[in-house]
C-alpha cells in the first residue's frame, strides 16, 4: 500500500498548533485529492469502487457545502434586517402607541384609548379611577360596533374639573341585547420613551412604565 504524506495527524500527545501555521483550504484540498487518489489506487480490483457511488458522495459534500453557505447568506441578511428595523422603529420615539393595557398615566394632557369588542354591545362603560380606587370619571357610549372603538379622555372629572397629574386605571364593561355583561380588552396610549433590542425581538418602553414588543403596538396616533 503506497503511503500518504504530508497530510496532518492529530496527536494527542502535541501542544496546540499555533493558529499562524493553520491548514488553509487550498492544503485541505489538496489532501482530500491525495487521500481520494490512494484510495482508488489501493482498491480491490475485484471489487472496485462504484463511480456512481462516488459521483453521489461528491454531489453530496457540494450540497452540505452550499447549504452552510446559504445559512450564512440568509443570517447575514437577516441580522441585516433587524438592524434597519430597529433603526426606522427609533424615530417613534416622542410619539404616541395603543397597546394593551389598563394603566393610565395623566401628565397633563389628553390620553387615547380604545375597546376592542368581540361582538357588537348595547351599552359600553368606561371608567377612570384614581390610585385609591375613587371612582373619578365614567362614560357610557350606548350602543356599539364589534371591533376597536377609539375614545379620549381629556383629563376631566365627571364635574368637568382637571385631575391631578399621576396614575389612573380604566375598566370597561360591556353589556349585550340579553343583558349579559363582559370586560373588553382595554388600550391605553402613552408616548414611546424608549427603545431597546432583546435578542431577535424589539421592545418599546412607553412613558407609564410599560414595556413591550413592537408587535404588541395596536396603532400609532398622531399625538
Amino acid at each position: 500500500m503506497s503511503n500518504i504524506k504530508n497530510i496532518p495527524v492529530y496527536d494527542p500527545s502535541k501542544p496546540p498548533a499555533q493558529s499562524g501555521n493553520s491548514t488553509s483550504v487550498k492544503d485541505l484540498s489538496q489532501n482530500f485529492l491525495k487521500m481520494l487518489t490512494v484510495q482508488l489506487q489501493n482498491q480491490d480490483p475485484l471489487n472496485p469502487m462504484d463511480n456512481a457511488a462516488m459521483t453521489s458522495q461528491l454531489a453530496s459534500l457540494n450540497t452540505v457545502d452550499g447549504i452552510n453557505k446559504l445559512n450564512t447568506a440568509v443570517n447575514s441578511l437577516v441580522a441585516q434586517m433587524q438592524s434597519a428595523n430597529f433603526m426606522n422603529l427609533s424615530s417613534s420615539v416622542g410619539k404616541t402607541a395603543l397597546a394593551a393595557g389598563s394603566k393610565v398615566y395623566y401628565s397633563g394632557n389628553d390620553v387615547s384609548m380604545a375597546a376592542k369588542l368581540d361582538t357588537p354591545a348595547s351599552s359600553l362603560n368606561a371608567v377612570i379611577r384614581n390610585s385609591n380606587g375613587q371612582v373619578v370619571s365614567q362614560f357610557d357610549f350606548g350602543t356599539t360596533a364589534s371591533g376597536v372603538s377609539d375614545f379620549i379622555w381629556d383629563g376631566a372629572d365627571d364635574a368637568g374639573n382637571k385631575v391631578s397629574p399621576g396614575l389612573y386605571s380604566l375598566e370597561l364593561t360591556a353589556t349585550d341585547d340579553q343583558g349579559k355583561t363582559s370586560s373588553p380588552t382595554s388600550y391605553v396610549g402613552a408616548m414611546v420613551a424608549s427603545i431597546g433590542q432583546e435578542g431577535e425581538d424589539l421592545r418599546v418602553g412607553l412613558s407609564d412604565g410599560r414595556n413591550i414588543l413592537t408587535g404588541d403596538i395596536l396603532k400609532w396616533l398622531a399625538f
